[in-house]
């Protein structure tokens, strides 16, 4: 099992419509390599994790597995900067611990080590789930050549939202990247809509909205 920890720093933009999801795929040509993520986050009952400013997600794909203790972001801009703790654990196992089969925080890799030591009493358990389809397509940007991830993620309820994230080795990079991102969505006629919740934020708030509703109507 690897482990590292990382700055990640990620443009983030909103495609507001499938129109502009294939457009912008239509612009960028045949994709070099496509992901299908199941993701999963974890907390406590009473959000301990979150309070205290952490997301901590398992993700699998076909043939990988990790799982991600995740900071508060600082975002300036479509700029989003934020810490992260990552733990390679494999395909078969990341898929037992979202399916229930596997303890989490039984796992020895960098994100549970942290979290046995700052947290040690906690006891996550799954509170929410969704899918996410990535192409990525490596592309030059300016005087940079760099991963562009196009997103399709349909969450718990039902709802789909597309989104292009871009990640940089170095803030330094934005503006450059930034402004050559940005013509070529002028030229696509897609709007330039930063993006500043993450996919944890979007899909908890649809989980809340939907407790909401069905508090409101009387069927819990």
């Amino acid at each position: 099992m690897v482990a590292h920890s990382d700055l990640e720093i990620e443009i983030k933009i909103q495609l507001e419509s499938f129109t502009d999801y294939l457009k912008l795929l239509g612009y960028l040509g045949p994709i070099d390599r496509h992901e299908h993520h199941q993701n999963a986050f974890f907390d406590t009952p009473e959000r301990q994790l979150g309070q205290a400013g952490y997301a901590l997600r398992v993700r699998s794909t076909e043939s990988s597995g990790s799982v991600t203790l995740k900071s508060l972001v600082s975002q300036v801009d479509a700029l989003a900067v934020r810490q992260e703790i990552i733990g390679e654990v494999g395909a078969v196992m990341a898929r037992a611990i979202i399916d229930g089969h596997a303890d989490l925080m039984s796992l020895n890799v960098a994100p549970t080590t942290f979290l046995r030591t700052h947290f040690p009493k906690l006891a996550p358990v799954l509170i929410l789930k969704f899918s996410n389809e990535r192409q990525i397509k490596r592309y030059r940007l300016g005087d940079h050549e760099l991963d562009l991830e196009i997103d399709r993620t349909e969450f718990s309820d039902g709802s789909v939202e597309y989104e292009l994230e871009i990640e940089l080795s170095d803030e330094s990079h934005y503006q450059s990247v930034h402004d050559s991102i940005a013509r070529i969505l002028h030229t696509l006629a897609i709007p330039l809509t930063i993006q500043t919740r993450s996919k944890f934020e979007r899909a908890l708030a649809r989980t809340s909205e939907s407790f909401n509703s069905t508090d409101r109507n009387g069927r819990l």
